[in-house]
């Protein structure tokens, strides 16, 4: 262990009572490193001439996907009628590329985030200053009351966390969603996982490595139990394979 290595773990043995610890501000660990910093980011896409959520578009999907998820979202929600929606919330909006799209097409009056990513947060702000940005924990809708939005929705986040930290966020999904509203998110579910996904992780395993993946039919019994009925899904194309959009609407 270098005397970095050491200091730090000295430093964050007195830090570990207030819950805070000191890490690097650069990572290499696969499991961070998809969620992409923020300047690096627009600063490639600016490069490429594109929009920063076309640019994600082609970075790990292919082109239209955002807005392919989107129309998906709202063809299953029912929720398709601008000005009719109280409130959405968004969960780890990153870019702001679902963001745009759901407010273009809803025009809600109000738009809540929870974004743990500081570099994404200034970025939201200076892009769309009606957002209500809320403290991010990482696992938990806290500021949020129960029975409160219309449209609850995650993408591309699920699928790169630990699974029980995604099942943490699914129940505070169900819990602030109103009844009458949806509840939309997407999960590498088993029904993903077809052969050609299967070859790609196995020719390239550092891919899989990066992601979770979920069993589809106990998550629909989890979301059930709490009184929300799958309405609809979608595939979603994914760098190396693809995620599964699932759209719940609570009873």
């Amino acid at each position: 262990m270098s005397v970095k290595d050491r200091l730090q773990v000295g430093v964050n043995g007195v830090l570990r009572p207030f819950g805070v610890q000191l890490v690097r501000g650069f990572s290499t660990d696969p499991l961070i490193s998809p969620f992409l910093p923020a300047r690096q980011t627009i600063k490639r896409a600016t490069a490429a001439g594109l929009s920063v959520g076309d640019y994600l578009d082609n970075y790990s999907s292919e082109p239209g996907a955002t807005a392919d998820t989107v129309s998906a979202m709202l063809a299953a929600s029912g929720l398709s009628e601008a000005g009719a929606v109280g409130k959405v919330l968004e969960i780890g909006p990153g870019s702001g590329r679902y963001t745009s799209r759901v407010i273009m097409a809803l025009r809600p009056q109000t738009y809540d985030v929870y974004e743990t990513a500081p570099d994404w947060v200034r970025y939201l702000r200076g892009e769309f200053p009606e957002l209500t940005f809320h403290p991010a924990d990482g696992h938990t809708l806290a500021s949020t009351g129960s029975s409160t939005v219309d449209l609850v929705h995650a993408h591309k986040l699920l699928c790169y966390i630990p699974f029980v930290t995604a099942v943490c966020y699914l129940d505070e999904m169900a819990r602030v969603v109103r009844p009458g509203g949806t509840a939309a998110f997407d999960l590498i579910t088993d029904d993903c996982m077809d052969s050609q996904m299967t070859k790609t992780w196995l020719a390239e395993p550092s891919r899989g490595a990066i992601y979770s993946v979920a069993p589809r039919d106990w998550v629909l019994q989890f979301m059930a139990q709490r009184d929300l009925e799958l309405t609809g899904s979608h595939f979603v194309p994914l760098s190396g394979g693809r995620t599964e959009l699932l759209v719940f609407t609570r009873r």
